[in-house]
């Protein structure tokens, strides 16, 4: 699924809780009817940009593709954070 929109607030979370998996959970505004209001950018993905923090990207415009997992979470394979595009590999 294709979104835009505007990051209203991004935290770093341990998921599952102890596991050392960390992933970047957002909540989103201004996607359209239906669409996902919280999304997950998943741990390889932030892996790219080591300066990537919660702080940096809450309040601006970003444009996503995002699937869901297995669990119902909607997971993000691509997402652009002002100018900044992040994309997971093929096979993941």
């Amino acid at each position: 699924m294709h979104l835009k929109g505007i990051i209203q607030s991004a935290v770093l979370e341990e998921e599952p809780p102890e596991s050392g998996n960390i992933q970047m959970v957002v909540r989103v505004q201004g996607v359209g009817p239906g669409q996902p209001r919280r999304l997950i950018v998943p741990y390889d993905l932030l892996l790219q940009d080591e300066d990537l923090e919660p702080d940096a990207v809450t309040g601006r415009a970003f444009e996503a593709e995002a699937e869901t997992d297995s669990s119902q979470r909607w997971v993000v394979t691509t997402i652009a954070f002002a100018g900044r595009v992040l994309r997971r590999s093929d096979g993941s």
